[in-house]
């Protein structure tokens, strides 16, 4: 076993439609980690979602901020997704229902993220709003 830990790092201007290519990657690696087309269907998804998120919250359509994103095996099963935008960030207030109860019915996007994916965190920045996605990918033999 090599220590060779692959990597994807993608940028991407804070722009609606440049979601679907850190969106796409997310699929594609789920699938080649051993996940379901519907887990990594599942993922493609909730990359969308966070990065949508990002692009209008955190960066406000602004195309000279922008979007990074990670991709990453944490282990043989384990694929984290770090999202992050340079926003004045957010304490998450995740709907524990839908629809949310929330007046402005907001929340929906991140309760959606944690129906799809095995584990959502939301660790300390410096600077914005960093989200990590874990999927896990069902091995099949």
């Amino acid at each position: 076993m090599n220590n060779f830990t692959e990597k994807v790092h993608l940028t991407i201007p804070a722009i609606f439609g440049y979601e679907d290519m850190p969106a796409a990657v997310a699929q594609v690696w789920a699938r080649k980690m051993g996940a379901s087309q519907e887990k990594a269907d599942k993922a493609k998804l909730a990359v969308m979602e966070i990065c949508l998120n990002a692009i209008e919250h955190g960066s406000h359509n602004n195309p000279q901020k922008v979007v990074t994103i990670d991709l990453f095996e944490q282990s043989e099963n384990t694929l984290i997704i770090e999202i992050s935008d340079t926003g004045k960030g957010f304490m998450p207030k995740i709907p524990k229902e839908f629809p949310p109860t929330q007046a402005n019915r907001r929340g929906f996007g991140i309760f959606m993220v944690y129906k799809l994916v095995d584990e959502v965190e939301f660790p300390p920045s410096n600077e914005g709003t960093l989200v990590r996605i874990k999927i896990k990918a069902e091995k099949t033999t």
